[in-house]
């Protein structure tokens, strides 16, 4: 099985020993954490693992850091990542064969390396039995989609084009979509373009209303009163703030999350 794996500072010895068992037991493993990053860096962590699992270079995913509570909200926006904190074996089964689980969290302080290596392997050795077959858009498909928004945000992303580009009609294309991600096309696409928004307002020499155009919106106006409609404060506001967080990719809430297993679809 390809998994990925990572640790902050408070789960880097587990993690080490979880990955050293795991390859000799013949999985491929994806180290997505590096060893210069800060204690509390869990967000960039986070993000890695998720964008792994949801294009499919690996099939799951094991976090150990101390923020568990909050890795396991923040993976839980990106599409296909049904991510849960927990420490106990029967717990972990149950969320793999009834819920799809496919990214385990663990806190880092207080876990052992052998009890880290324990979870982790009735994790990886469950299967996923659901009652109804998954619903949405096929993972593969949607990847396709997602990617050609956020390729395309200074350009007109309408639900036409999307549901042309799903090989759609448009009507059951936005049914599906929403099912899939959480949101509906129009909205997954504000969301998109604020979130790369921030990203360019972090920098010095940024000025708002050439980001807004960049990521596709008509005019300065419209682009804040959408900022502050979403983030809650305006983009000047914003960018004279020193409290800035990695923005992340909006997704589907666990109930709406598809399996993202190569095997579940033919991923067309």
């Amino acid at each position: 099985m390809r998994i990925g794996i990572g640790s902050d500072q408070s789960g880097s010895e587990c993690k080490e020993r979880l990955k050293a068992r795991l390859t000799r037991q013949g999985h491929a493993i994806e180290d997505v954490s590096t060893g210069d990053q800060p204690r509390s860096d869990y967000q960039s962590i986070t993000t890695e693992l998720s964008s792994a699992i949801y294009t499919g270079r690996v099939e799951r995913g094991v976090l150990i850091c101390s923020r568990a509570i909050g890795a396991c909200v923040m993976a839980n926006k990106h599409p296909g990542v049904r991510a849960a904190l927990s420490h106990d074996l029967n717990s972990v089964r149950e969320g793999v064969q009834d819920d799809g689980m496919n990214l385990l969290v663990m806190g880092g302080y207080g876990l052992t390396p052998d009890w880290a290596c324990e979870v982790a392997s009735v994790f990886i050795n469950s299967t996923y039995s659901p009652g109804e077959k998954p619903f949405g858009i096929p993972p593969r498909r949607l990847a396709r989609i997602v990617e050609h928004i956020r390729k395309n945000l200074d350009k007109p992303l309408g639900v036409g084009a999307l549901s042309s580009l799903a090989e759609m009609s448009q009507s059951h294309f936005s049914k599906m979509f929403k099912l899939s991600t959480g949101l509906a096309p129009h909205q997954f696409v504000l969301q998109e373009r604020i979130n790369r928004s921030k990203e360019l307002l972090r920098h010095d020499d940024a000025k708002i209303v050439e980001v807004a155009l960049e990521v596709g919106f008509e005019n300065q106006a419209h682009f804040t009163t959408v900022f502050g409609n979403l983030v809650g404060m305006t983009p000047r506001q914003f960018q004279r703030s020193a409290d800035y967080e990695p923005p992340v990719m909006y997704g589907p809430p666990v109930e709406a999350a598809q399996s993202w297993r190569e095997h579940t679809y033919e991923g067309r």
